[in-house]
């Protein structure tokens, strides 16, 4: 198996191109919609699109929860050599996923007004809103199901299949919100219409997998069918975490704003709204290339090479975290005009939000990392621990705290202090300080065989 016989270096190159270009191209979808909307629809499209966010960041918890869940037990079973039991997860995985999607499709076609308005939609937002959302919930499986199936072709050996899948499925989403927003003029339904195609065109192609010879994801007949469900959430559940604390602080976020800065100031966040779940996304990308490769070697007891693809991810998410903080350091107004055509008021605002929120990117980066390598080493209850500790007891008491100090700027400033606060916590947990035997003591791991 070349997870645990090939090239520490040349394995994390492979792996590392395929996902974070999957990252990439899944999370321009929001992205390019928000640019679409929000030069078409102006200030208002970009603050529903600030609303659909949070929607976005809850259906990837869900096919993060099964898909990651599963296919770290999935790698983990076949570094130990047993195919079978590595197919008993996947089958586990699959039927979680569908009763989940199920569960979803239900819940948000008979309460979407309520939900919305929970996620920050008020007055003329909530009906520009739902011209987006409506067509979303129509076709929510595809939007859980590339972030499921993505997770297990890259652990069944298909990285690249993923990503063609993704790539393609992001082309068509780019085709079309040229084409239905602005020549044919359907505005945030044309972004919907678009985002959904892409959804679609990639789900189809990631089945492509199932026709290849030599493949693992064949469905057995599930033995202890609930333990096994127990394991995959146990398992998934902290990177899972990380979508579904988004969604948290993000409600938390737009109401704040609204009360504290107004339209304008939850337009300019509308921007950052989109903007940071594609370098979120990114990061994931990261773990999700280290997570196969430490998942399979930690089942074969090869504790040196789950160290050294720890240090290789560290590194790398440290470095794109001071690339993304840079960007908003210089180009906050730059980055402003990309996505909406604003008033210059609320171009004016934009460094006073760009520039503290920017802050908190390094820090970020070392906390979905390090999510993602502990899930994969199967400390599933340390990675739900720093998923809770990110968003629930950190982000949220700051966000709700700061800006009765501060105002305005205490808002901004809540998510950068508690991401400090989170990567601290984070290197403690995943892999000791920085510096020196970079990757330092695994608090859980016996030693080197």
């Amino acid at each position: 198996m070349e997870f645990i016989t090939a090239g520490v270096k040349t394995l994390y190159r492979k792996y590392l191109t395929a996902s974070i270009g999957s990252a990439l191209a899944l999370s321009v979808y929001s992205f390019v919609d928000t640019i679409a909307v929000g030069r078409s629809e102006g200030e208002l499209g970009a603050a529903a699109m600030a609303v659909i966010s949070p929607l976005y960041s809850f259906l990837t918890f869900f096919g993060i929860l099964c898909g990651i869940g599963g296919s770290v037990l999935f790698s983990a079973a076949r570094g130990e050599g047993k195919e079978e039991k590595a197919r008993a997860y996947y089958t586990a995985a699959l039927l979680a996923v569908g009763v989940t999607i199920g569960a979803l499709w239900l819940a948000l076609g008979l309460f979407h007004d309520p939900i919305f308005r929970f996620l920050g939609a008020d007055g003329d937002i909530l009906p520009k809103t739902m011209e987006y959302a409506r067509w979303l919930i129509r076709f929510l499986p595809f939007a859980v199901l590339p972030t499921f199936l993505g997770a297990f072709l890259r652990n069944d050996g298909a990285p690249a299949l993923a990503l063609g899948a993704v790539i393609a499925g992001g082309c068509l989403n780019i085709l079309g919100d040229w084409l239905l927003v602005f020549p044919l003029g359907m505005g945030m339904e044309g972004a919907a219409l678009a985002s959904v195609a892409g959804f679609v065109l990639q789900t189809l192609l990631m089945c492509g997998h199932f026709f290849r010879r030599g493949y693992g994801l064949r469905p057995v007949r599930p033995r202890r069918l609930g333990r096994a469900l127990g394991q995959l959430l146990a398992a998934g559940v902290g990177s899972g975490l990380l979508d579904l604390g988004a969604v948290f602080t993000a409600v938390l976020m737009n109401n704040q704003i609204m009360r504290y800065g107004g339209p304008q100031a939850l337009a300019v966040y509308g921007v950052i709204a989109a903007v940071s779940p594609l370098f979120q996304a990114v990061f994931g990308g990261v773990g999700q290339a280290v997570q196969p490769l430490a998942s399979a070697n930690c089942g074969a007891g090869r504790w040196d090479r789950v160290r050294a693809f720890w240090r290789l991810g560290l590194g790398t998410s440290l470095a794109l975290g001071a690339a993304f903080t840079c960007l908003g350091e210089l180009f906050p107004r730059a980055v402003t005009r990309l996505f909406i055509s604003a008033a210059p008021e609320t171009l004016a605002l934009a460094p006073g939000v760009f520039r503290p929120y920017f802050l908190l990117f390094p820090a970020l980066g070392v906390t979905v990392l390090s999510t993602y390598f502990l899930q994969a080493t199967l400390q599933g209850r340390r990675a739900a621990l720093l998923a809770v500790l990110r968003s629930f007891l950190t982000a949220g008491p700051l966000v709700l705290l700061l800006p009765l100090a501060l105002g305005l700027p205490g808002v901004w400033l809540a998510l950068p202090v508690s991401e400090c606060l989170t990567a601290a916590a984070a290197l403690r947990m995943a892999g000791g300080r920085p510096g020196g035997s970079l990757g330092g003591k695994f608090l859980d791991f016996p030693k080197k065989s």
